[in-house]
């Protein structure tokens, strides 16, 4: 097993002896992938506290020994619940833990036999997952690298008369050219009235001159995810246009401001939501301010009102505000930020001021 996964392993191992846990099923594939290097679609962990091993199925029996190497690996030669009592019960656990949130009812029921107690637990694989190593981390700075890149060179087609759709399809292209090998998600190019929806779907809308233009994108780099957006204005902004930016970046710049160990997930929120609010707008600021992103594009922790979470050393998350104004437009910028034991590092570099698009 390479070395972060073995180093992952050992935390999860401590963490289920604080919590009691003697047998973990961990069936999420992001988790299998975060524990053992495995990536292959069809894998569940069982993990005690002195054995792991990786369940999988016949198509994945070279890939899952080459990948998920150090851990023993189980080929189910029947149906996965019996592959996976079977290597409990050679575990000597008579107790399972499952995560409540990845496993369907029907495969509970499956798993269901006399001598085995089943427990459902709250993600714990996931919690561990918040706090960033540096392989991860560094796999993050790449996959953000390719997104900005990227970008840069999108701004020469963003102009009167571009479409919304062949801007995004030639975003995912610039991105998958520079080594994603896959969107973190469909981009949104939202330009005009089209810009009050967070998450509009690419129309056939053809940019027009004095349009502002919010781009929201991500790219991929060794499984992990980033998660940028920028406005830009095709033509010299009009006041109203400035004042809405200029808004939307001062909430920005006081949540990055107020992300630090041990503060309360809904301050950061809260610090971007009262700046809004105080300037008229908070009706048209309905979303979370952040989300962490890393194996999945959206994971903990949530910067909302709702959060329990506390801001903690080592978390990747995104800081991105907006206003949303039916039948004018809007405006939203997102950085992701590293967690330092000082407070939150920027680690997106694009330029976020308005930008305008003076030569089209």
């Amino acid at each position: 097993m390479k070395r972060p996964e073995r180093g992952r392993m050992l935390r999860l191992r401590l963490l289920m002896k604080e919590k009691g846990i003697s047998a973990l099923l961990v069936t999420r594939q992001e988790n299998v992938r975060y524990l053992t290097g495995f990536t292959g679609s069809s894998g569940s962990v069982l993990v005690t506290g002195g054995r792991s091993s990786l369940i999988t199925d016949f198509r994945y029996r070279l890939q899952s020994r080459r990948e998920a190497s150090g851990i023993a690996v189980v080929i189910q030669k029947t149906d996965w619940a019996r592959a996976v009592r079977d290597t409990a019960a050679r575990a000597g656990a008579d107790t399972l833990w499952f995560d409540e949130s990845s496993l369907t009812l029907d495969r509970i029921k499956k798993l269901r036999q006399p001598g085995l107690r089943l427990k459902g637990y709250r993600d714990l694989v996931g919690e561990l997952r918040q706090r960033k190593d540096e392989q991860e981390l560094a796999s993050i700075r790449k996959a953000i690298a390719r997104a900005e890149g990227s970008f840069r060179e999108l701004k020469k087609y963003i102009r009167p008369g571009a479409v919304e759709r062949e801007l995004g399809l030639k975003l995912e292209f610039l991105m998958r050219e520079k080594g994603s090998r896959k969107a973190a998600f469909d981009p949104i190019v939202a330009s005009g009235r089209n810009g009050a929806m967070p998450h509009a779907s690419v129309s056939d809308r053809r940019i027009k001159q004095g349009d502002l233009v919010t781009i929201d994108f991500g790219a991929e780099a060794d499984g992990y995810f980033c998660d940028i957006t920028r406005t830009l204005s095709v033509g010299k902004p009009t006041p109203r246009q400035r004042e809405i930016h200029d808004l939307v970046l001062r909430a920005q710049q006081a949540a990055i401001a107020t992300a630090r160990p041990g503060v309360p997930c809904k301050s950061v929120d809260k610090a971007a939501r009262e700046l809004i609010t105080a300037a008229g707008q908070g009706k048209h600021f309905g979303h979370a301010t952040g989300h962490g992103a890393g194996l999945m594009v959206h994971e903990g922790p949530s910067l909302s009102a709702l959060s329990r979470e506390k801001v903690g050393q080592g978390m990747v998350f995104t800081v991105e505000p907006g206003v949303y104004i039916p039948g004018w437009g809007g405006v939203r910028i997102e950085d992701m930020v590293y967690i330092t034991e000082n407070g939150a590092k920027v680690l997106t570099t694009l330029p976020k001021e308005l930008e305008s698009l003076k030569s089209l």
